[in-house]
């Protein structure tokens, strides 16, 4: 892993776990902005993944996989992958955007951010 300042390491990170202290981290040739809106941005510049890891660690410079999902390749991907709670939509031919996943409870007829 290229050495990254500590605010691109936590740039990188997309989505947050709220049990294990995991999270879905942007890793390799990529670079993640946040557009006016807050909307996460993901250019792909070369061979890059979504990966599923610790935060801590990655926060620390490490990446410790945590064995709960495979990484997700973005490497000539089609027009949106779907893989668990990750979303992503191709906005331009190297560029993604990241879009929170919604789920309904019929039960209370609310829809909530999915949760990992």
């Amino acid at each position: 892993m290229k050495k990254l300042k500590q605010f691109e390491l936590q740039n990188r990170i997309i989505a947050k776990g709220e049990h294990s202290g995991h999270s879905h981290i942007i890793v390799g040739d990529a670079e993640v902005t946040r557009n006016s809106k807050g909307e996460i941005l993901i250019e792909i510049t070369g061979e890059a993944s979504i990966k599923h890891l610790l935060e801590e660690a990655w926060l620390q410079g490490r990446e410790e996989w945590t064995k709960e999902h495979a990484d997700i390749d973005l490497t000539d991907l089609p027009v949106q992958i779907r893989h668990g709670d990750v979303f992503l939509d191709r906005i331009s031919p190297n560029t993604y955007k990241f879009i929170q996943q919604q789920v309904y409870d019929p039960l209370s007829k609310r829809i909530e951010a999915a949760r990992d």
